[in-house]
């Protein structure tokens, strides 16, 4: 073996989920492979990947985290490649704005079938094989909104704040095989997630949240009307700090972050009242009246 293909060897193995172009995922995916990881970057529809991942030695792989064999068939190939698997990190989502009380329940198993039960198919898949050799890396992103669920993000809220409690309890029983989880919780970055939340946002005519429908959309649309963290600087950061603190339990990262951990402490009424007058609860309550 040459003295090349042995450092490349001995370089991380990083799976990422949810890698489609203008996400998060896939800066990620770049800042892994500028830091000398081999990567791979996977997606349910491959034909939303960057075709020039290729070009930076970074691998392209069809992952679907709510098909048990789509997982299967993914981690078997990188493990048969590499060996291995260093580094997971479980970044594909949906999003979902609207009223909690009027989301359609189907929509919303589907959203917890890929916030909370898609990451648990990949760890399952992924983790044995980190316990075994008593080394490796599980990183699940979660959000802010996990802190603090403003109104209309309550259902996403609530898939998150799960990753966030599964993501506790598994960092404790990973931590005698000397696997490290942490929670990655990214605050305002930009991303392809408001186009995706547009796609979610159904409130009928006939709603009783109908007057609120300016409000729901602009939260829907936040990232559109503020500067956000660009993806690149979100992904230095968090890159680092997962390759060289992978002890550390949460990284709260991003634009408004603070705020988030600052309302995570406010007593309720006083958190209530910045949000029902923010979101448009407020003004609804008045326009009811």
């Amino acid at each position: 073996m040459s003295t090349k293909q042995t450092i490349q060897d001995e370089r991380p193995v990083v799976l990422i989920t949810g890698c489609s172009a203008g996400g998060i995922g896939h800066s990620l995916a770049l800042e892994f492979a500028r830091q000398q990881c081999q990567v791979y970057a996977t997606a349910r529809d491959t034909s939303k990947l960057d075709t020039g991942l290729s070009m930076l030695g970074i691998h392209s792989q069809q992952l679907d985290v709510t098909d048990t064999q789509s997982i299967t068939d993914a981690v078997s190939r990188i493990l048969s490649e590499t060996g291995r698997i260093d580094v997971l990190v479980n970044n594909a989502g949906r999003g979902h704005v609207g009223p909690a009380i009027e989301a359609d329940i189907g929509g919303v198993q589907q959203l917890v079938d890929v916030n909370v039960t898609g990451v648990l198919r990949v760890c399952q898949a992924v983790a044995p094989q980190m316990m075994d050799k008593r080394r490796g890396t599980i990183v699940n992103v979660g959000s802010v909104g996990a802190y603090a669920a403003s109104p209309w993000i309550g259902v996403y809220a609530a898939t998150k704040a799960a990753l966030h409690a599964l993501s506790d309890s598994l960092r404790l029983e990973m931590q005698p095989f000397g696997v490290s989880v942490m929670v990655v919780a990214p605050g305002s970055v930009t991303s392809n997630l408001i186009e995706k939340q547009n796609d979610t946002l159904l409130v009928a005519p006939s709603s009783r949240y109908a007057k609120a429908l300016p409000a729901i959309r602009e939260k829907a649309e936040f990232g559109k009307h503020i500067r956000q963290m660009p993806a690149d600087a979100f992904a230095q950061t968090v890159v680092r700090k997962i390759l060289h603190t992978p002890n550390k339990a949460y990284i709260t990262y991003g634009k408004f972050a603070f705020f988030a951990w600052l309302l995570y402490y406010l007593p309720p009424a006083i958190k209530d009242a910045i949000f029902a007058r923010r979101f448009g609860t407020r003004q609804l309550k008045q326009d009811l009246n």
